[in-house]
This record gives structure tokens, sequence and C-alpha cells, in this order.
């Protein structure tokens, strides 16, 4: 018996001392990276790059006025109850024409890469309540810009839409391939779009203020207020045009006062009549033209 306890003395010993060892941390075991992906992560499909500024008026009692003039991307004005101006700009977001090709756009990106959205850069500068958009190189860069509703504009793109809605004002609309919509603006509109269709609804027109709508290969459909006082210049060379107005013909004749364009051809007279029709509606007043050259023409009275 005294053996065995003389036996199992350092026995327990060398266990103990090896517990104790276990449990103490080790000085010389550093914590390991974890592994490296195999790939970097992918962006969300669909997503694009968005910038948005506010700018503030410096005389919000006073209208607003935005200049834009844009090559590639779609505009969208909306009138809002607020005494600023906020501009967001979203790069290549839009279902527009899209942008020329660039150089390097067929290259597929280098193993373990992925191709950045960049951002569309604009630059904004505001001058006693004028707004002026600068956009950067041409990129697609689609806008949706809030505004107070009394805000005039001068706006223009060449590959876009353009979509104004709820603004009073004086409007300077163009597009060069793309469709221009308006829906319950007022004031005095000038609006044309070379590739595209135009359609305005007007609420209220601006006394003694002329209007213009055209387009080249579009239709264009107009609602004017039912009683609007106007002189009407309605044509369509590749087309018809249709009204539900009461709209009286000058003269017993739907061209009063023929444009007559006499040119020469070398020993030829060319002569060029206008074949538009004319006609008042309501007494008669400001002048209204509403014109194209492939598409139908629509004038509308509101109900």
């Amino acid at each position: 018996m005294t053996d065995m306890k003389t036996t199992l003395g350092p026995l327990l010993l060398v266990i103990a001392f090896a517990a104790c060892a276990a449990a103490q941390p080790s000085e010389q075991r550093s914590p390991q990276p974890p592994p490296l992906p195999s790939a970097p992560p992918q962006a969300p499909a669909g997503d694009a790059t968005t910038q948005r500024v506010s700018v503030a008026l410096s005389d919000p009692s006073r209208p607003a006025t935005i200049q834009m003039d844009t090559v590639m991307g779609s505009i969208m004005v909306r009138g809002m109850n607020r005494r600023d101006i906020m501009i967001e700009g979203r790069a290549g977001a839009g279902p527009g024409p899209r942008p020329r090709r660039r150089r390097g756009d067929d290259e597929p990106p280098p193993a373990g890469l992925r191709r950045l959205t960049q951002n569309g850069g604009f630059s904004v500068e505001e001058d006693r309540n004028t707004v002026s958009i600068d956009v950067g190189p041409p990129r697609q860069v689609d806008f949706i810009i809030e505004v107070p509703i009394r805000t005039n504009l001068d706006l223009e793109t060449v590959m876009g839409s353009i979509v104004v809605d709820g603004i009073e004002g004086e409007l300077e609309i163009e597009s060069v391939n793309g469709t221009v919509m308006l829906t319950n603006v007022g004031g005095s509109v000038v609006a044309h779009t070379v590739n595209g269709k135009l359609t305005a609804t007007i609420t209220r027109a601006a006394p003694e203020q002329p209007m213009a709508f055209t387009s080249m290969n579009g239709s264009i459909d107009v609602t004017l207020p039912a009683a609007v006082k106007a002189n009407l210049k309605l044509r369509s060379d590749q087309g018809d045009v249709y009204t539900d107005f009461d709209l009286q013909l000058r003269r017993g004749s739907s061209n009063p006062n023929p444009d007559v364009n006499i040119r020469r051809n070398g020993r030829t007279r060319v002569v060029d009549v206008d074949n538009a029709i004319y006609g008042s509606v309501n007494g008669g007043g400001p002048d209204f033209e509403m014109r194209t050259f492939n598409g139908n023409v629509y004038v509308r009275k509101a109900k």
C-alpha cells in the first residue's frame, strides 16, 4: 500500500502540471486571418450611381428659372410645394436611348475585377433665382428635379425624353430624339421634338402669350382649357388634323392669308403655298401653332 502511494504521487503531480499548462494561452500562437474570397463580391443587378443636391433660392418669394442643356439622358421636372430646388442625377439609370459605345466597352474585365458605375458628374449654379445645371462628359445621366410650382423652364436634351408635371410659368422645351410630355402645366409653352411624340395638357393659358407645339416625326396631342381664347394654326404634312373645339375658320377659308414663298431655282420660279388650317376659338386671341410633318395633330377641349 505504501509503495502504491509512492508511485501515484509523482504521477498525479505530472497530470496536474499538464492540465495547468493546457489552461494557459500560448504566447507564441498568433491569430490567423480569414481566407481570401475566390472572387470579389458583385454589385446588385441594376444598381446605379445617384447624386442628389438641394439648392436654395436667393428669393423664394419669386418664381425660379431652371436652365439645362444635356446630350444624353432624360429630364423629369415636378412642381412641388417647396421653396428650394432638389436635383437628382442617376448615371445610366433610365430606359431612354443608350449612349454611344465607348472605346473598350467590348473588352472583358480582367480576371477577378469588375467594372464600376461612374458618377455622371454635373454642376449647379444659382444666381438670383436662376439655377443652371451643367452636365459633365457625355455620359447618360437621367435627372429628376423638384421645383416650386411657379418656375420657368428652359430645357434641352439630344438623346432622351422630357417630362414636366404641375409647373406654371414660361416653358421652353426641346428634345431631338425623345418624347415630350407636359401634364397639368400653366402659362406659356414653346415645345419641340424632332423624333418623338409631343403631348401637352394646359390647365391655364397666359393672357396674350403665343404658344407652339411642333414635331418632325411624331404626333401632336394638345389639350386646352375649354374657355381658351386663341387663334390656331394647325398643320400636318403626312397626317390629319382633329379637334372637338368649335373652330371658326377665318374669312371662310382654311387659310385666310396664304404664306406664299416665291424663290428662284435657276430660271424657274418655285411657289410654296402654306397649307395650314387657320381658325379661332372663343373669339380669338394669341396665336397657337400645332404642327408636324409626319403624324396627326389633335387639339382637344378639356372636360
